[in-house]
C-alpha cells in the first residue's frame, strides 16, 4: 500500500514538474545599444579654496610614508560625478558615475579606476560597470566594461576614454569622454 501511494505521489510530482517546464518560456535578455557615449565632469574638493558647496570628488589621506612620493602613489579619490550627453556640464543630464580611483605608480601618474555609470535619464536606463587603468599621458585610455543592468544588462566591452578639458586652477576640474563599444 505504501509503495502504491509513494508511486502515485511521485507520478503526480513528475506531471506537475513536466507541465511547469512546458509552460515556461525561455528568458530573453534585453539587448542594449552597441555604442554609447557619455561625459564625466569632475570637480575635486580643495580646502585651500573651500569649495565645500561645489565638489563631487575628494581625495583620501595620503599614505603614511617617509620617502618622496612625487606621483602620489597610494592616494585614493572617491567620486560621484555628473554624466552628460555632451562635453558641456550644461548638456543633457544622463545620471551620475560613482566609484573611486587609486594612484598606483611610483614613476608616472597612473590611476586604477573602478566605477558604475548610473544612467537614469535619456533613451537608455541602467548601470554600466567600468574597470581599468588610466595612464594620464595616453591620449586615449582603454578600460573594460565588466557588466551592466537595465538596458545594459550583461554588457561587456571596451570604454575608450579621452580627456576633453582640464582646469588645474584650484579647485581642479576636468571633463572626460567615454565612448563605449558594447556587446551582450
Amino acid at each position: 500500500m505504501w509503495a502504491l501511494a509513494h508511486s502515485a505521489a511521485a507520478m503526480d510530482h513528475e506531471s506537475r514538474s513536466q507541465s511547469w517546464k512546458q509552460k515556461k518560456e525561455p528568458k530573453r535578455l534585453p539587448c542594449g545599444p552597441s555604442n554609447f557615449t557619455f561625459y564625466l565632469h569632475n570637480t575635486v574638493y580643495n580646502p585651500a579654496v573651500d569649495n565645500r558647496n561645489n565638489f563631487n570628488s575628494i581625495y583620501g589621506r595620503p599614505p603614511n610614508i617617509s620617502f618622496p612620493n612625487p606621483f602620489s602613489f597610494g592616494v585614493q579619490n572617491t567620486f560621484e560625478d555628473p554624466l552628460t550627453a555632451g562635453p558641456s556640464i550644461s548638456s543633457a543630464s544622463l545620471g551620475k558615475a560613482t566609484g573611486f580611483y587609486i594612484l598606483n605608480s611610483f614613476t608616472e601618474y597612473v590611476l586604477f579606476h573602478i566605477f558604475t555609470a548610473n544612467i537614469t535619464e535619456g533613451e537608455y536606463r541602467g548601470t554600466i560597470d567600468i574597470f581599468g587603468q588610466v595612464r594620464e599621458v595616453d591620449p586615449i585610455r582603454y578600460l573594460t566594461v565588466i557588466g551592466g543592468t537595465g538596458d545594459f544588462l550583461g554588457a561587456r566591452g571596451l570604454a575608450s576614454n579621452r580627456l576633453v578639458k582640464i582646469d588645474r586652477v584650484p579647485p581642479a576640474k576636468w571633463t572626460l569622454s567615454f565612448d563605449l563599444d558594447l556587446y551582450y
